[in-house]
């Protein structure tokens, strides 16, 4: 597919390279997915989350409590959402909340020297449905803190399309570029990508079922990475 990166050969120009978290960066599919099984097991007397509902799940949210909660409120199960994600939270950070839990589990899955080497020409964010906390936890422990400009996580926007405002409120870029593994952000953005110069990307995680490029593009993704480092080197080849 054919693809005009708009501003990223004038060195003058600003470019904003904007990353989703979760199945990204980070590999986070076999903690979540830990963590769902066994929630939705604990609350449905013992019957675990098949792949089926995991994988519309996935379609259909791009938080992971929510997901939790709609398999289990689609079963009939009805609970409240509050107690589905303490005990969520429960697997994945330890019961202290101290990050002795699942999410110790977790495969970085960026390469630090793209990184780096993006870094040095274009300023980096995160915008995240993810905890802010849960973010800087994992980029301290794979030493990648240093590369990124701004980190939105859940609490410091409330979707992609606010965390995008408030990403070209604070850095007024001529272009900004955003990958996601899930559809529905990229959903989200597809109506402003004109008024906001933006371009969107899709990054197949870690674990996708097949199909799922379709899916992406069909949400509005320019273009289908197969990991977020295949990104990055695409970005510095067009530099």
């Amino acid at each position: 597919m054919p693809l005009i990166l708009e501003g990223m050969s004038n060195k003058m120009s600003r470019t904003v390279i904007a990353f989703d978290n979760d199945g990204v960066l980070r590999d986070e599919s076999v903690s979540y997915s830990r963590c769902i099984i066994e929630t939705v097991a604990f609350f449905d007397g013992g019957k675990e989350a098949t792949g089926k509902e995991m994988i519309e799940s996935m379609k259909e949210s791009n938080d992971d409590w929510e997901r939790t909660f709609n398999i289990l409120k689609y079963r009939g199960i009805k609970i409240n959402f509050s107690a589905v994600k303490e005990y969520f939270q429960d697997l994945y950070l330890g019961r202290e909340r101290d990050f002795t839990g699942y999410i110790n589990d977790e495969i970085w899955l960026a390469d630090n020297k793209l990184l780096k080497e993006l870094s040095r020409i274009y300023d980096l964010v995160i915008i995240s449905g993810a905890p802010k906390e849960e973010i800087l936890y994992n980029l301290k422990r794979n030493n990648a803190a240093d590369y990124f400009k701004l980190i939105l996580g859940m609490n410091d926007c409330s979707d992609k399309f606010d965390g995008m405002t408030k990403v070209r409120n604070i850095f007024n870029p001529d272009r900004i570029f955003f990958c996601d593994d899930r559809p529905s952000p990229l959903k989200i953005l597809e109506a402003i990508k004109k008024d906001f110069k933006l371009n969107t990307f899709g990054i197949l995680p870690p674990k996708s079922d097949e199909g799922w490029g379709s899916i992406l593009t069909e949400a509005g993704a320019e273009r289908i990475f197969n990991n977020v480092n295949e990104y990055c080197q695409f970005i510095l080849n067009n530099n």
